[in-house]
């Protein structure tokens, strides 16, 4: 096999495709990228870790020999990223040396027979929608955060998709923290299999490498497809692909507070700010005791933002319009931070009940076409 192509264009398909390497198995194919040559004068690669992967398709300045390899993804795009930025050629013998030449520059590397790359899941389903990239982007970005690392329950490890009436909603929960995130959006339904409803739950590892392979262009589409192990991705030249989490997801509405009579309007940034630096503080983690807690004290027309440890303290005022009884309560400062930093609009409203009930958060000003909404749990405090 031999091929002539373009860095750029190279690059611009295998970065993303690096996200779906595996560098925690034996199986040595599995840590590769499979390389094959296409009608046209085109070349595709795949990688596989088993759970997720991404296949595209990339033009080339000439295909001289045909053929398929697999040659180890790491060392294939640190070598590639260090040439100099022009044509490079990669050639394949019979005996599996894979040379890289740009230039009067040449890497080595051993190759193995694309035949050795597991069998991919079936692509092809008939279930499926079509939207918008950026808008897919947005409600990922606003929800990740409160996707569960680990769990006795396997659908919090991952965001809940719910395709239905006009609207898309995600929805993740790690038991401290809850999001959810709504945008009324027009889908096309593709496939001969036309459903009204669609509901999946996309594993949290998954969730960073769509947002990377997600285009900026806020004009382009996603064909979202769905079969019964998986969530297909189809753009131009590129398919990223994924095992859903089979499992029936939490019936998240019936834990949302419905009675919180502490209501709070405050200036987001200011807010943010004011915990960013309280958090030098609180994440202190000082012989094995653990992290502090950030106390918030409202009382009148401000919220008093304080934290300790055994090496300093941290006092902060910020202005607010407050309703209600006055309150102290207690919270990891970093699930406050996560929540408020995705939250959009100059203002927020926060409402509480008690120093042991779930606060949340949601914008001042209502939008017809999107919204979002937070939960925290509180931590008790000494004393």
């Amino acid at each position: 096999m031999k091929f002539t192509v373009e860095k750029s264009v190279l690059m611009n398909k295998l970065t993303p495709a690096m996200g779906t390497v595996s560098n925690k198995n034996t199986i040595s194919s599995l840590e590769g990228v499979l390389f094959e040559t296409m009608p046209g004068a085109r070349v595709r690669i795949s990688t596989y870790d088993m759970n997720k992967g991404v296949r595209a398709t990339f033009d080339c300045v000439s295909v001289e020999r045909e053929g398929s390899f697999i040659v180890n993804a790491q060392r294939l795009y640190q070598t590639i990223r260090v040439l100099p930025q022009d044509e490079l050629t990669i050639e394949v013998d019979d005996k599996f040396n894979c040379t890289v030449t740009s230039g009067k520059s040449t890497f080595s590397m051993f190759a193995f027979s694309g035949g050795e790359f597991p069998n991919l899941p079936d692509l092809m389903t008939e279930r499926g929608f079509r939207v918008n990239a950026s808008t897919l982007r947005k409600m990922i970005s606003k929800v990740q955060h409160s996707v569960a690392e680990q769990d006795n329950r396997p659908m919090l490890c991952g965001a809940y998709f719910d395709v239905s009436d006009g609207k898309m909603e995600v929805v993740s929960c790690d038991s401290f923290t809850l999001s959810k995130c709504t945008q009324k959006l027009d889908y096309e339904t593709l496939g001969s299999e036309i459903l009204e409803k669609y509901s999946f739950i996309i594993p949290g590892h998954a969730l960073p490498e769509i947002m990377r392979i997600l285009p900026d262009d806020e004009e382009e589409m996603v064909d979202f497809y769905l079969s019964r192990k998986h969530a297909i991705l189809r753009m131009t030249d590129m398919i990223f692909f994924t095992r859903t989490i089979d499992s029936d997801y939490i019936q998240y509405n019936n834990l949302l507070p419905r009675d919180n009579h502490i209501q709070l309007v405050v200036e987001r940034e200011r807010l943010l700010s004011a915990l960013e630096r309280a958090n030098i503080i609180a994440e202190e983690k000082i012989q094995g005791s653990g992290r502090s807690y950030v106390k918030l004290t409202v009382d009148g027309r401000f919220i008093t933002i304080t934290s300790e440890s055994v090496n300093g303290r941290v006092y902060d005022e910020v202005d607010c319009i407050h309703e209600g009884d006055s309150i102290e309560i207690g919270f990891n400062c970093r699930y406050l931070i996560n929540s408020i930093k995705v939250a959009e609009g100059e203002n927020i409203v926060i409402t509480m009940k008690g120093p042991t009930q779930s606060i949340t958060i949601e914008p001042e000003e209502e939008d017809e076409n999107f919204s979002y909404f937070y939960m925290i749990l509180p931590v008790r405090m000494n004393g």
